[in-house]
């Protein structure tokens, strides 16, 4: 798999659905990864359509799995590569959300090196003949950090790629990403592509950090979320002032898309935790969002955001 300084959207289960990852790409992420699937719901009930959905636009795209057993994520991986094929299968070590590691998968699986390994074995067999990578995206460990292990396992197993968030499981979002370990993890891998992730703020540590680490591709996420363009600032190196009008055209413009796979008034409600997000920084914030999460319909939405456009001059 080749990867060469590239700026990826990272996924977050909510906020990177179809719709958002179409207009980061269209403002120059060179890749994205879906949100995290359950194996053994797609072997048992079908692929989630609000989850699976994706276009030509977005390629190229790894479908990010997660599960426990090595067997039911390789054959889910089959699966979605016969009906889909992406660019690559994507199987997820770092979520470290209570119902996930509940389920003694994902971010869980950090505690056992061999099993991971294991489990990336079994699905780059499976997968082989429809020479599709297998990628792996990654913490520094749950309890402790054994990210050596980790990579040891990974690396023999076959994997094609693996992303780093160089926090704990145990972690989550607080402390500071250790980006010195995406470095050893670089010098570890050899050929084997490197991607960093973790408190990405602005394009101008996006450099920093390809300079610091010699990593292959750098992951950005919440930054993302309230700043899409931050893919934008990156390639033309400068800092972007979005309007509060450009920024209500982009929610009305990922809503329309988001209908495409998800019911309609279900995407008005999902896409409210995005406009607080896009809104940061916004002179007003409190009584914009407070206006906009009143809404009880699609259309008292709409009208409340083309109002506060209109009102905004734009």
């Amino acid at each position: 798999m080749e990867i060469k300084r590239e700026v990826i959207l990272a996924p977050m289960a909510g906020y990177t659905h179809s719709a958002f990852r179409r207009l980061c790409r269209s403002l120059g992420a060179d890749r994205v990864y879906s949100e995290l699937m359950n194996a053994t719901g797609i072997i048992h009930r079908g692929e989630e359509k609000e989850l699976i959905y994706f276009t030509d636009e977005e390629r190229p795209i790894h479908l990010q799995l997660y599960g426990r057993n090595p067997e039911e994520i390789a054959e889910a991986a089959v699966k979605v590569v016969e009906k889909y094929r992406p660019e690559a299968v994507d199987i997820n070590f770092g979520c470290s959300v209570k119902k996930v590691l509940k389920a003694k998968a994902a971010g869980y699986l950090l505690q056992f090196p061999k099993e991971m390994g294991e489990i990336v074995e079994e699905t780059v067999k499976a997968l082989k003949p429809y020479n599709t990578p297998v990628t792996a995206k990654i913490r520094l460990g749950f309890y402790e950090d054994t990210l050596e292990e980790i990579a040891e396992n990974l690396l023999k197993a076959g994997v094609s790629a693996i992303a780093l968030h160089p926090r704990l499981a145990k972690q989550g979002f607080s402390g500071k990403a250790d980006w010195k370990r995406v470095k050893d993890l670089k010098a570890i891998a050899g050929d084997v592509p490197v991607i960093g992730s973790g408190d990405i703020k602005s394009w101008r540590e996006i450099d920093e950090k390809f300079e610091e680490t010699g990593c292959d591709g750098v992951m950005v996420g919440r930054a993302a979320v309230s700043n899409p363009w931050i893919f934008t600032e990156y390639r033309e190196k400068r800092e972007i002032q979005v309007s509060l009008a450009e920024r209500i055209d982009f929610i009305l413009k990922e809503l329309n898309l988001m209908w495409e796979f998800f019911e309609k008034e279900k995407a008005c409600k999902a896409i409210k935790a995005q406009i607080s997000q896009l809104f940061k920084g916004i002179r007003g914030k409190a009584r914009l969002n407070d206006a906009v999460m009143r809404s009880k319909s699609c259309r008292e939405l709409i009208e409340k955001l083309e109002e506060i456009k209109f009102l905004s001059g734009g």
